[in-house]
Formats: structure tokens, C-alpha cells, sequence
């Protein structure tokens, strides 16, 4: 596509730059992120928006323009890329030959199928969309190439570093204190959600009770940074049902920031989530939790609010229901309380996380002081324990072990969550209690054993 300018949207390039996280991701793990690097594709293939962009046609030609840039750049071939799709003889004929023209330079018949998948098959969109994900995971392995969007100007990579963190918390205080936030927030939100959060209230006085207690709340919170490997257990998680009531118990701190070191996709034709804050309140003697949730942007800090929720006690999180104006938000709001259920699995005698804290340096503490924020700046550093090794033990040739499976070899159980009992003595008379509990991928079976092969039966649909 030498010589061409693909015009996009920032929801087309941010829509772009998911789909090519998420390859990535499961480029180095196929096994536990298939079925998310599927739904991506899917959701992007059938979503976007006729004003916003981010289409699953558009993504397709940003990232072709995209990828053929970066081989012109790197020297690369397209025929060593397409090698490492074994099953590529298999797709369909018309992303064949979508795919052969964007290798020969033919970008008006690579254009011309790409919209015709749009309109009469989204599924061949859909394939094309997974193969375009896979090579850019190979040309640009780490997310480390820029990306070109509407006007021309390079659009800043996500990096959440850690110490970061309590700078940008200040920034955001310090946005909210300043009178234009809230002529701004009166100009982006509707008034009548602004008189529905503030009844009787003139919108532009409303707004400025809503920063305002944006502000309180982010003073006050906790600082949480959550890395890759946590972020994508949230994320997997979010995509199901929680098992048990939301309790106060269940959430890490009464006011919270937590930043995410890899986005979380919530609704097709948007920006990821990078971060997400919240706060305690009562309400009709019911504990709720006032949830904010921030996409990335430049500028100081580099993101700022998409949308609100109210979350509360006993809440299940089990179908679609939205809990904000904003659509699709319902995914956002189940990936951050996935988030506390991981993080405070220790207080059920279940913990699947490590924490570490950095500490924020008694100069800058000053500064944020002076700026209003009460907290003392320390982030909670939020890991995943223990990862499944890249590769499995070999078979040994003369294992002639017993036949039972679990006495002749070990296997990996799957990463999944449970509803589990916490008094099971009290189970049988319903008198128990119950949490949300995450089982992370883990190998059973006798630890001087060899992993045993696993055979997928594969049978023809009638």
C-alpha cells in the first residue's frame, strides 16, 4: 500500500491496536487465550460504530496498511510470515485470495473483498481480521511500532509504569479541581444524566458536584497496578458469570485506583480500559460503589474518564445487565470486579495473587499533599502466582505405568472459577456461605510422572 493514506478514526486504530495485543498474547499462549483472541476477532468483525469507525472492514484495511508498512520497513517477506499458518490452505477461497492480493501489492481487490466480506459475510471478515492479528504479532512481536491515525500524528504506545501511578492520580485530582473540567463535563455528558445523578440541580452546578466527588474519591484511594498476567485472568474472567454475590469483603479497599499494564477490550468501536476507580457509599442503608472507568488519550495523565457504574453489595454480575448509560459497559464492570475478586482471594484462605508495594518518596508526597490528595501514594503491585512452564515434560519411552490415568501420568487443569464453600459442614442444611474462588491453571497428578498426551476426538456435524 505504498504511496496510500488509509484515513482512520481513533476507534479504528484503537480497535486495531487490541486485536494486535491480543495475537500477541496468544501468539506466546495459545492454550489459555484461543477462546479470548476468538471472541476479539468476533466482537470486531460484527461491532463498530457509522460514526465513530472502528468497523470490522475499517480495522482490516488500517491494519493491512498498517502491516505493509512494517514489512517494507523490516525487510520481511510476506511468504516466510504466511508459513506459520499451517492451516491456511483450508480457509476459504475468498480470504485466500483476499490474502494473495495484499502479498502481491493489489490493494483495490484487497479493498474491494474486504467490504464485500463486510456485507454479505461477516465470518469471512472474521478470518481475515485472525490472520491479519497473526502476522502482525510476528512483524511487530513485542507492541513496540507506532501506529499512524487520522491526522497523521503517532498515537503514544499504552505503558502503565508503576511509579507513574501516583503522578497521574495527582494530575487527575488537580483536572477536576480546574473550572473548565466542569464546563467540559457539562458540554460531554447529557443533562439529563446530570439532573438524574443530581435531582433539581442546574447541570452546570451538578457537574461540578460530580467532579468534585471524583476528586474526593481518587484522593482517597488506594493505588493498585495490575500486570499482563492479571489483567487477562480479569479479563477471561469477565467473559463469565460471577459465581457468588458481590461482598464488601470481596473489595480491596473502599476507594481505589487500578491501572491495567494491558488493556481490557469492553465494547466494540471503543477504547480499551486502562484504569478504573472507585468509591464506597450507602444508599437506602445498601453499600454501593461508584465505578469510573478511563481510556487511554494523550496528554497528563495519559487517560482520562469513558463512563460511570454504581455497583452494590449482593450484586451477581450474571447476564448483561447494564449498570451505566454507556453501552456495553456491563463487560467493563465485570473485568474490574474480577479484578478485586483475584486480588482479595487471600481473605478467603484462597490467594492467587502476590503483592508488592512501591513506595512513593516523602518529596513527591509533599507535592501530592499540596495538591489535595490524602493518600500516601504507595502501589500495590499485583502479580499472578506461578505460570504453566512453556513446555510440558516429555513422555518418558519406557513409562509403563498403571492404566488408571491418574496413577500412569499428570495433566494440566484448565483455569476456571468455582463456587466455593466456606463452612462445609454447614452445607447440607444451606446454612453455609460461599465465594467467588479463581482455580489458576495447574498440573495434578503424580509429580514423578510424565504429562500424558491429550487426544481431541474431531467428528462430522450430520
Amino acid at each position: 500500500m505504498t504511496g496510500q493514506i488509509f484515513l482512520a478514526t481513533r476507534a479504528t486504530a484503537d480497535n486495531w491496536r487490541h486485536l494486535a495485543a491480543v495475537a500477541r498474547a496468544y501468539h506466546r499462549n495459545p492454550y489459555l487465550e484461543a477462546e479470548r483472541f476468538a471472541s476479539t476477532v468476533h466482537r470486531i468483525a460484527h461491532g463498530g460504530d457509522a460514526t465513530l469507525g472502528g468497523t470490522g472492514v475499517e480495522v482490516a484495511l488500517f491494519g493491512a496498511t498498517q502491516i505493509t508498512d512494517l514489512i517494507e520497513q523490516d525487510g520481511h517477506h510476506w511468504d516466510e510470515l504466511l508459513q506459520h499458518f499451517p492451516d491456511l490452505d483450508t480457509l476459504d477461497p475468498d480470504v485466500q485470495r483476499a490474502l494473495g492480493a495484499l502479498q502481491e501489492g493489489r490493494t483495490d481487490v484487497f479493498e474491494y473483498l474486504a467490504k464485500s466480506f463486510d456485507r454479505m459475510n461477516t465470518g469471512k471478515l472474521a478470518k481475515l481480521l485472525g490472520v491479519l492479528g497473526g502476522v502482525v504479532s510476528m512483524v511487530d512481536p513485542d507492541g513496540t511500532r507506532k501506529t499512524l491515525v487520522l491526522d497523521g500524528t503517532e498515537a503514544a504506545l499504552w505503558s502503565a509504569n508503576p511509579r507513574k501511578v501516583p503522578e497521574w492520580r495527582s494530575q487527575l485530582v488537580a483536572r477536576l479541581q480546574a473550572d473548565e473540567t466542569a464546563e467540559n463535563t457539562v458540554r460531554e455528558l447529557p443533562a439529563e444524566d446530570l439532573q438524574a445523578m443530581f435531582p433539581g440541580v442546574e447541570p452546570l452546578e451538578a457537574a461540578r458536584l460530580l467532579c468534585g466527588q471524583e476528586a474526593d474519591r481518587l484522593s482517597h484511594a488506594k493505588l493498585f497496578h495490575a500486570d499482563a498476567d492479571t489483567s487477562a485472568v480479569a479479563t477471561r474472567k469477565a467473559a463469565q458469570p460471577r459465581k457468588t454475590p458481590l461482598s464488601e469483603l470481596r473489595v480491596p479497599s473502599p476507594y481505589g485506583l487500578i491501572v491495567f499494564e494491558t488493556p481490557i477490550d469492553w465494547s466494540p468501536g471503543f477504547a480499551p480500559l486502562v484504569a478504573a476507580s472507585w468509591g464506597r457509599e450507602e444508599q437506602d442503608g445498601r453499600v454501593h460503589w461508584w465505578m469510573t472507568h478511563y481510556v487511554h488519550t494523550a496528554g497528563a495523565p495519559p487517560f482520562t474518564a469513558q463512563g460511570f457504574a454504581l455497583v452494590a453489595e449482593d450484586d451477581v454480575f450474571a447476564d448483561n445487565e447494564m449498570y451505566s448509560t454507556d453501552k456495553g459497559a456491563a463487560l467493563a464492570v465485570r473485568a474490574v470486579v474480577a479484578c478485586w475478586d483475584v486480588i482479595t482471594q487471600d481473605r478467603v484462605g484462597k490467594p492467587v495473587t502476590d503483592i508488592t508495594e512501591e513506595r512513593r518518596q516523602p518529596k513527591r508526597l509533599r507535592n501530592d499533599r499540596r495538591r489535595g490528595v490524602a493518600d500516601d501514594g504507595t502501589v500495590r503491585l499485583v502479580t499472578i502466582r506461578g505460570r504453566r512452564p512453556s513446555t510440558p515434560a516429555p513422555r518418558r519411552p519406557d513409562d509403563s505405568g498403571p492404566s488408571r490415568r491418574y496413577d500412569r501420568g499428570r495433566w494440566w487443569v484448565t483455569e476456571h472459577t468455582r463456587s466455593q464453600c466456606m463452612n462445609p459442614a454447614l452445607h447440607q442444611d444451606e446454612a453455609c456461605t460461599h465465594e467467588d474462588i479463581t482455580i489458576l491453571e495447574h498440573p495434578k497428578g503424580p509429580a514423578d510422572k510424565p504429562f500424558l498426551d491429550t487426544v481431541h476426538l474431531v467428528r462430522d456435524a450430520d
